[in-house]
Order: C-alpha cells, then structure tokens, then sequence
C-alpha cells in the first residue's frame, strides 16, 4: 500500500494478473500532487506509478489564492510559463472581485514578454478589466459564462465581460493571432464563446481577425458600447489574413447611447472567402452610417437585423466583391427630417467590381414614404423602396451593364414563362418565352422575346 497525499494505492494480486487501485480518502481538497503540481485538478498515472498531477486541467483559483498573484491574467499568465503547461484547460471561473482585472498586461503578454502558448482559458461571471489588447495565441480559445447572466461563486448573477479600463483608446480588444506570433503569419483554432465586450465608449475595434484562419470562429458574443468596429475580419500587409475563418454566429453589437457616426457594426474586407456571420444583430443611435462593410468574395449574411444606420450592408465601396449571398436581412429602422435616406441593402458603384450577388428576403417594413430603401443599387440605378424584397439577384458586367433578376414589380427584369406575358410591367424587362411554337402568339405569328415599353410588354423576335 501506498500514500499520495489523500491518496492511498493498492496493489492485490488476482490469479496472475496484478491490479493496481486507488482510493480518496479524505474530503479535502488536494492543493499538491508532487514539484510544481500547484492547481492540477487532473491526475494521470505513468509507467506504473499512481496519480501524478496533470497539467491538462489547471485550477487558477487555487493558484491565485495560494501564490497571491497580482490577479486574473496575471495568474494565467505564471501558468502559462512552465513549458508543460501549453495547451491545458486553464480553470478561472473561481475568481472574483478585485481579481477581475488586468494590472501587468493580457494573459499571454507582461513587460514585453509574450507567452506564444495554446490553451482553453474558462473565464468566470463578472467583469474582467484591461487596458491593453488581448492578442490570443495561435490554438487559443476565450470561454465565458454567458452573455445574459450566469452565476459566479458568490451566487451573483452576471456575464462575463471584458471590460475597456479606459486606457485602451484604439486597437482591438481581442486579436486573434498577429503576424509575429502566427505560424508564417497564419494562427487556426482562435475561438471565443459566449463573452461580452464592453469598449466603455471608446473607439475601438472589438474584434479583430487578419490572421487566423481555420476553426477561428465567435460565437454568442455581444460587443457593447464600442464606437470603432464591432467585428472586423480581413487580411494583414505582412501576408496574414482571415480566410476560410468563422463562421462568427449569434454576435449582438449595441453602441449604446452613444454611437457616432463612425461605429460599424461588422466588417470583411480583401478575402478570398469566410465561413459567414450568421445571426448578426446591429443596433446604435440614428446617427452611425454603415452597420455592415462587405468588401470581400464568397461569405454568406444570414439573419441579420438593423437598427439604426443609414446603410445597413453596404457592398463592395472599399474592394471587389465577388459571390456573396446575403439571406433574410431585416432593416428595422427609420428615417425623416434632414437626415440621408436609409438603405437596407446598398450596392456600391465605387470603382470595385461587384458581381454574382444574390439577396434573398430584405425587409424594410415603413417602405419608403421618408427615403427609406429595402435594396439601393447603385449599378443598375435601381431604388426599390419595397417593403419587402424576395429575391434581388445581380449578375456578371456585359457591355457595359449587368444582368439582374428580382422578384419587386418595381425594377425591370428577365424572368420567363410557357405563355405569352400579361398584365403591367416594369419599364426595360425582358420576357423569354419557352412555350413552344405558337404559345406565345402575336397577331399572325409568334415570339419568343418580349420586352416592356412604358409598362406594356411588346414582341421583339
């Protein structure tokens, strides 16, 4: 028999075969299992001997409480030093109070020293703040609490937030990766999951991915009273860039009472292709101009709604984009007065080619009685003030225009049909008919081709 701490180990010998057991005898909690085991929570047993501490899951409570690190990221920090210590689950859901802040710089950076080490950080109920940005390594993932409440050790509910001390006015909150750290300036599995960030009413970006790309994603994040960019994904100069990251879903961004002009909810720019955002709710006073920067190829938009912007998705006015898809976009806002007209959807004529787009459910419920537009397109010089849009659809550029397709009444179109086209129509459209000889007929004879002249469809050929 053997003693480890609480910990007693038999050996019995059942026929030939030995079985070694282990059993905890006493309910106190194990503050050490043997030289620098300090916080190990997990045990494991090598070549035969029994229980020796883990680093795999490391409880930062009890270091803290033990060591009297400085606080939060401090201790996860001193965690982090020891070389076994890279890619464990960091524990810190115990903390709370005065611990909650960041005095000696982020979890991963202290005087200059950063600590290029993967790990899963569980972050507790409360409000954590720093004053200088979070750059997460490469294979780092941020856990919290919840984004609506969860209850910390004192049985108080909260989220868990991270908190703009003040002192940072500019950067990012949260980096994933930089071009020094990344692996030939590309990092992958950075995530972070149900947080807030708080920017404290600075301009600030919230977010920020030019450098990890797959299995990099957020999910259920709100980014609260931040006046930069919620969420911004693009590329680096140095050869870095967010593609193939994501998909960033359920992210509320609310600027408060206080949004400026300048506040941008989310923006991708100069990628090959996302993953998507997905479940995108953006809010600020009526005062901010562009919720959604889409200067990028291949992403989808999926449940988004708007409140509050002038533009809600503006596409393509800073960069090619090629192939988006932008489905059930809902633009809850209003407009009057002196102030610019309101555009759901707004398609860029900037000088950056934008082609393949397709819109599918845009919604504008007071439909354009003030200057508010479900889909504004500057390409074709289509304005719909529609309330509802089912399917907008632009094409490729041919002959100096572009081919488009929309199910509005309200802008011309090239749709087709097994019978000669009836009823009014939009000025410009196309009606090919693919019924067969004779099944279109006009007069003596028959056409394929149609076209509308002042709202009343025509034979052409």
């Amino acid at each position: 028999m053997t003693n480890i701490g609480n910990i007693t180990c038999t050996s019995l010998l059942i026929g030939s075969a030995i079985v070694v057991g282990c059993f905890l005898f006493a309910p106190a909690q194990v503050h050490g299992q043997g030289s620098g085991s300090l916080g190990n929570n997990a045990v494991y047993n090598p070549s035969g001997s029994c229980c020796i501490g883990s680093s795999a899951f490391i409880d930062a409570y009890e270091i803290f409480t033990i060591k009297g690190y400085a606080d939060i990221c401090d201790t996860v920090y001193k965690v982090l030093q020891p070389s076994g210590y890279s890619a464990a689950v960091i524990d810190a859901r115990g903390l709370s109070g005065s611990a909650l802040k960041c005095t000696k710089g982020s979890p991963w950076n202290e005087s200059g020293n950063y600590l290029n080490k993967p790990s899963t950080i569980l972050l507790p109920a409360g409000t954590i703040q720093i004053s200088t940005s979070w750059v997460l390594p490469n294979g780092t993932k941020l856990i919290g609490e919840g984004t609506t409440g969860a209850e910390d050790i004192s049985g108080i509910v909260l989220p868990t937030t991270i908190q703009d001390s003040g002192s940072l006015t500019s950067g990012a909150m949260i980096q994933f990766g930089d071009s020094t750290n990344c692996p030939s300036s590309v990092c992958t599995g950075i995530s972070v999951d149900h947080l807030v960030l708080d920017g404290d009413n600075q301009t600030v970006t919230g977010i920020l991915n030019e450098n990890a790309q797959d299995s990099s994603y957020v999910n259920h994040v709100t980014l609260y009273r931040i006046l930069g960019t919620g969420l911004s994904i693009g590329a680096n100069p140095f050869g870095g860039s967010a593609q193939n990251s994501g998909p960033y879903e359920n992210i509320n961004y609310d600027t408060g009472p206080s949004g400026v002009s300048t506040s941008t909810c989310a923006s991708i720019n100069g990628l090959g292709s996302t993953h998507g955002i997905h479940g995108l709710s953006c809010v600020s006073p009526p005062d901010s101009q562009t919720a959604i920067l889409l200067d990028s190829s291949n992403n989808t938009l999926r449940d988004v709604r708007i409140v509050g912007f002038f533009d809600g998705i503006l596409v393509g006015s800073k960069a090619a984009a090629h192939s988006n898809v932008l489905l059930n976009i809902f633009g809850d806002t209003t407009t009057g007065g002196s102030r610019p007209p309101v555009r759901v959807v707004h398609i860029s004529n900037n000088g950056n080619p934008v082609t393949d787009l397709s819109i599918m459910g845009v919604n504008n419920p007071l439909g354009g009685p003030n200057g508010e537009y479900s889909i504004y397109d500057d390409l074709t010089s289509a304005y719909l003030i529609d309330s509802y849009v089912a399917m907008y659809v632009i094409g490729q550029s041919k002959y100096q225009g572009f081919s488009r397709y929309t199910t509005s009444p309200n802008a011309a179109t090239w749709v087709f049909g097994n019978g000669k086209p009836l009823g009014g129509c939009p000025t410009g459209s196309l009606y090919s008919c693919i019924g067969g000889a004779g099944a279109c007929p006009n007069g003596s004879g028959s056409a394929a081709l149609w076209g509308c002249v002042s709202q009343v469809w025509q034979p052409i050929k």
